[in-house]
């Protein structure tokens, strides 16, 4: 079963092992207290900055089941050690880069361990190497642009989740966007940059396609942050999302909140989600 899962490697994208958007710049004024949220898995990041903002039963999901690894070892990871330890361990490059006896000690499932020490024996224990490797997708990669995208890698931020967490409950679904289905309701949905794959996803019409999937998801979610767009309003747009005047054509009850830019911050430009309201 673990070469199964290291197998799928060849089958989806690397894991990002931090976000690469301004998360923080979105959910610094979102409370989640006594809401259900449901978001996508990815580098765990959601989930963390979620639990920050006071949430405590989230879903969370992804097509790629090896997101479920890093979510159970990132999690682990942050209840057990210190923050020093923590952005050692996975932020910053450091002698103690998913430390073979770190690893071995965290309290996650025995399946998740043995995946990682299994990745670990490939490069000679050697957990530098395993954080460079084709495991993880280091595009855009400033460790100390982390920091500020993100509500909880400061001392008090990471103090306030780690005091959270053992009170978090978690539901993990291997599932597609397209193919996700929601039975229960939920306060908040979050969808991170999944629509800048919409002609992946659909090709033609795909924004139509996407646009009648979250109308579907609106039967059971309040809030969907639907789409996060890097350099809103750009000339060149990167998908069909992009294309504010489509969307606008497209969708009702939606709005864009804008906000420092993750990937060029000292630049005039800024990044912004388009958020659907039932």
């Amino acid at each position: 079963m673990l070469k199964e899962v290291a197998d799928a490697m060849g089958r989806f994208d690397s894991i990002y092992p931090f976000t690469t958007e301004n998360i923080a710049g979105y959910m610094c004024n979102l409370d989640f207290i006594d809401k259900k949220v449901i978001t996508v898995t990815g580098s765990a990041d959601h989930i963390l900055n979620i639990v920050a903002r006071g949430g405590c039963e989230i879903t969370t999901f992804d097509v790629n089941p090896l997101t479920e690894l890093y979510m159970d070892l990132k999690l682990s990871a942050f209840r057990s050690l210190d923050f020093k330890d923590f952005v050692n361990f996975l932020l910053y490059d450091s002698k103690i880069n998913l430390d073979k006896s770190i690893i071995s000690s965290l309290d996650m499932s025995d399946f998740s361990r043995e995946f990682w020490l299994e990745r670990l024996i490939e490069f000679n224990n050697d957990g530098r190497r395993l954080m460079h490797s084709k495991y993880f997708n280091r595009n855009y990669f400033n460790p100390d642009s982390k920091v500020w995208q993100n509500l909880y890698l400061n001392e008090d931020g990471y103090r306030l989740v780690k005091q959270r967490l053992s009170n978090v409950r978690i539901k993990f679904l291997n599932s597609s966007l397209e193919n996700l289905e929601i039975k229960e309701d939920f306060d908040y949905m979050f969808l991170s940059n999944i629509s800048d794959y919409i002609g992946m996803m659909y090709g033609k019409d795909g924004l139509v396609k996407y646009r009648d999937l979250m109308n579907k998801f609106l039967s059971k979610v309040k809030v969907i942050y639907m789409a996060y767009l890097y350099d809103v309003g750009n000339e060149t747009p990167r998908s069909e999302i992009d294309d504010l005047d489509k969307v606008n054509e497209l969708f009702k009850n939606y709005g864009i909140e804008k906000f420092r830019s993750a990937l060029e911050p000292e630049e005039e430009k800024s990044d912004g989600v388009i958020i659907l309201r039932r």
